[in-house]
């Protein structure tokens, strides 16, 4: 029995009243350690042959069985285990995640297998060395050639010791010289590995394979062998049911997380500056009388509010309510930078599902790829907040009196510097210490920003826990391969 067994298999796709019948009682048996091509027109049927393999694509009718595994009748997290240890997939489109380094799209695999980053980091440096990449592993994908990337591609493919090599079109976007080039590593994995390509280019089948299959609608016609090989059967492998892990899901967010800076760093910023001022703002209503007598002195002289029945009005109102009125401007304010950073990051999220489609591929569950993208927003809340500390520490400073201008005025440049370094140390004295400094007023400690940062970074995991989840749902597998 080969490494791979097709029985009487069925696929049909369904568009509203309508069923289409792709493959129609498919029987194969491939050995392992061959190089197998499948050829056929675009519509016969060949990648949703190879879809339906890569147990990413579910089927009516019939058995497919890897190494003795029938996947009709596992659950869909043993099939993610057989798909994680027995399948690579190296596509036409190559992709591989952009904003990751080689290095790290390379230990992927391995990383939702359950392996420490440390360890799968090395496998992957052994993989890219197979493949003559060793010295790129800190570049990313968009840097290298295509054919590089398609290097890179089969290096992920192999790094876990995957048995099946599945590949769709690897050379369709590779010119000649780089095509054989890469059918030649293909061919060379093929003597330990099982290599299945679909392919349209018949004189490249023929020259690098073992077997030929030739699909026409749904049917195959053609099956011929051109080289006749000693098989021999390797040990069956023995499954680990890993999953990634919370901390390998941590550090995997932490990896792939661009986004479009110059189009969404407005509401970054905007985001920071309304948390800025609600600290602040939080800081001054604790200190509200010191606040007032030092920077509205003109509104309480006592001789102008008489005569003036309006400044009277003013210092009325603002005593009484500008505090709550001003937090209640920064709530709506921040409330709605919340809902714009959600939206800005389920855009994102969907931007991601060729990601995601990779993912799935190499073996990690709906459950894993939510979790992952429910820890991204970690990255961006750090990078917010650190904005936002700085903002803070600034308009602190500043209402503490850090530029005292009277001494400037007098050229009491000592008095100035003193001041500076007092006001300065009383800050950060103040929030590293979590207590109040005799030389400042306004006090602002860390627990004032860590309540903060922990009610925004829960909002955003949530927020972005149902569209990611929703994503990871969806058949994303046709996004990787092409008819």
């Amino acid at each position: 029995m080969g490494i791979l067994r097709i029985k009487n298999l069925h696929k049909s796709y369904k568009h509203g009243n309508n069923t289409t019948h792709v493959l129609k009682g498919i029987n194969l048996d491939i050995e392992e350690g061959s190089f197998v091509s499948i050829l056929g027109r675009s519509g016969s049927g060949k990648t949703t042959l190879l879809n339906v393999i890569s147990t990413l694509m579910e089927y009516e009718k019939g058995k497919v069985i890897i190494d003795g595994h029938d996947i009709s009748k596992l659950k869909s997290r043993k099939i993610n285990t057989i798909r994680n240890n027995y399948i690579g997939f190296v596509f036409q489109e190559f992709n591989l995640v952009k904003d990751m380094s080689v290095l790290d799209n390379v230990a992927t695999p391995l990383i939702l297998n359950g392996l420490s980053f440390k360890e799968a980091r090395k496998k992957a440096i052994v993989a890219l060395t197979q493949v003559g990449l060793e010295q790129y592993t800190k570049v990313r994908p968009p840097e290298l050639s295509g054919g590089q990337q398609q290097r890179v591609a089969i290096a992920r493919a192999i790094v876990n010791d995957q048995k099946i090599i599945l590949c769709d079109e690897p050379t369709g976007a590779l010119d000649d010289y780089t095509a054989v080039d890469i059918l030649g590593i293909l061919k060379e994995l093929s003597k330990t590995k099982t290599v299945i390509m679909v392919t349209h280019d018949e004189e490249f089948a023929k020259k690098y394979s073992d077997r030929i299959i030739m699909l026409v609608d749904g049917n195959i016609v053609k099956d011929e062998i051109l080289v006749n090989r000693d098989f021999k059967k390797t040990e069956k492998k023995k499954l680990k049911d890993s999953r990634a892990g919370f901390i390998n899901l941590l550090m995997y967010s932490f990896l792939s997380m661009d986004i479009d800076k110059k189009k969404f760093g407005n509401t970054f910023r905007t985001f920071s500056i309304s948390l800025t001022l609600f600290i602040v703002i939080g800081v001054i209503n604790q200190n509200l009388d010191i606040f007032t007598d030092r920077y509205l002195k003109f509104f309480v002289q006592s001789e102008a509010a008489d005569k003036n029945i309006i400044l009277d009005f003013i210092y009325q109102f603002l005593e009484q309510n500008i505090s709550a009125l001003i937090q209640v401007i920064l709530y709506i304010l921040i409330g709605f930078c919340i809902v714009s950073y959600l939206f800005v990051f389920t855009i994102n999220i969907i931007n991601k599902k060729r990601e995601i489609a990779v993912l799935k591929a190499f073996g990690a569950s709906q459950e894993e790829i939510a979790i992952l993208f429910m820890l991204r927003p970690i990255k961006f809340t750090l990078a917010i907040f650190k904005d936002t500390l700085i903002y803070t520490f600034i308009l602190i400073l500043i209402i503490n009196g850090v530029f005292n201008f009277q001494s400037i005025l007098i050229a009491d440049y000592f008095g100035f510097f003193f001041n500076f370094l007092e006001v300065t140390y009383g800050v950060f004295i103040s929030f590293i210490l979590n207590n109040e400094s005799s030389y400042i007023d306004f006090h602002i400690h860390y627990s004032h920003i860590l309540y903060i940062f922990f009610t925004v970074i829960g909002l955003f995991m949530i927020g972005s826990l149902i569209p990611a989840y929703k994503i990871s749902r969806s058949n994303t597998i046709r996004m990787l391969a092409t008819e």
